[in-house]
């Protein structure tokens, strides 16, 4: 038996300029959470560190970053651990800047060709280890995933993909790189195919036996996703792959949402605010209900911020539907006329638009309230 950690896009060296002065502190969080692996892999004493597409978030990623990362694999490299490093959609190799033409990576097998002509060999344990892989490129690629078939030796064959299962959570709003089928993979008879691309856990298995496995971004990348954030511990013997998931994130993205007809005015919204509060979260709370004055997001921002990593409030609140707006409905005034105007053109828009018309209509209602109505 063998034992590999498998990880896949980790993204370092991702600028978030929406974080303002936290951007360096958690570019940084992206490298802990790359030596957390590495210390893993050698806590748990793998034989194989696969990086299944997307190590860097660029082809060009920064000298302190690529620094970093040889220093990991150099570490793994004289504990007996051989790294196997797949090219993905972000640091690919299409130019001949690419990080992987212009910097070597000592004792690691880069699986960088365009299409698995003979897969790269290994003794692991005194057993044969066959590893499938390629980096995509437009044409010099077409139909390499036809290429990722198992040949016939005597071996443990496992493949590195970074593509897009056809059927997945993720398929509807990620780009569909390398897309396939699990009719697809079925076909290639592979032990186990050490998945990337897309961004949350997923184990692929059909009659109980693991076929594969996306292990998800260790370190959240943006919204969509939250939680705890693992990489994959795959035992593997000629009998079939085990998979244990396990948590490696420095930080957590989460969502939230405070209905504020529940809070009893805004005291209670910070209140409720701060009950959240955690210094290594990144919060996007939107603010609910039904209100009669508009909500002050940037004073709320301004007393709540410090209680987290990143905090974004975002106003989904109706006062459409509010006292203030019903009285003044029936006014033969502007903002009358204006009110019911508003209201016929909501009913006729699909229910998909009505968020930023409702955006709209708040601003103006500021302007209503603070000026009163004048004769139509």
């Amino acid at each position: 038996m063998i034992r590999l950690l498998h990880t896949a896009d980790l993204h370092l060296d991702a600028a978030f300029p929406s974080l303002g002065d936290r951007e360096e502190a958690r570019r940084d969080d992206f490298l802990v959470t790359f030596d957390r692996l590495v210390d893993l892999a050698l806590e748990r004493e793998v034989d194989l560190f696969l990086v299944a597409g997307d190590l860097f978030d660029s082809w060009q990623p920064s000298l302190p970053a690529v620094e970093r990362v040889q220093a990991g694999l150099q570490s793994l490299v004289e504990e007996g651990v051989v790294p196997v490093l797949l090219p993905g959609t972000h640091d690919c190799v299409t130019t001949e800047e690419s990080v992987y033409r212009k910097t070597a990576f000592p004792g690691a097998v880069l699986l960088d060709g365009p299409r698995v002509d003979e897969p790269a060999v290994l003794s692991v344990r005194g057993q044969d280890v066959l590893l499938y892989g390629f980096a995509f490129r437009a044409h010099a690629s077409e139909g390499a995933l036809g290429t990722m078939v198992r040949r016939d030796r005597e071996a443990l064959h496992i493949g590195l993909l970074h593509g897009s299962r056809q059927g997945s959570p993720e398929w509807d709003y990620r780009q569909k790189d390398l897309p396939f089928t699990m009719e697809e993979l079925r076909g290639w008879e592979l032990d186990y195919l050490a998945l990337g691309h897309y961004h949350n856990f997923e184990i692929l298995e059909e009659d109980g036996r693991v076929l594969g496995c996306y292990p998800g971004s260790p370190e959240a990348k943006r919204f969509g996703e939250e939680g705890q954030r693992w990489c994959a511990i795959v035992s593997l013997d000629g009998t079939g792959a085990s998979v244990e998931r396990v948590e490696v994130g420095r930080r957590r993205l989460e969502k939230g949402t405070i209905d504020l007809g529940a809070c009893g005015g805004q005291e209670g919204v910070v209140g409720a605010i701060d009950d959240l509060a955690s210094p290594d979260l990144l919060l996007r709370l939107s603010l609910t209900g039904i209100v009669e004055t508009p909500i002050e997001t940037e004073r709320l921002l301004e007393r709540c911020r410090d209680g987290f990593f990143h905090l974004e409030i975002r106003d989904r609140t109706r006062m459409f539907d509010s006292r203030f707006v019903q009285q003044i409905e029936e006014e033969e005034t502007v903002r009358g006329v204006f009110v019911r105007k508003v209201r016929e053109f909501m009913e006729q828009i699909p229910s998909n638009e009505r968020e930023e018309v409702e955006a709209a209509f708040r601003e103006v209602l500021v302007r209503f309230q603070s000026f009163g109505g004048r004769q139509a």
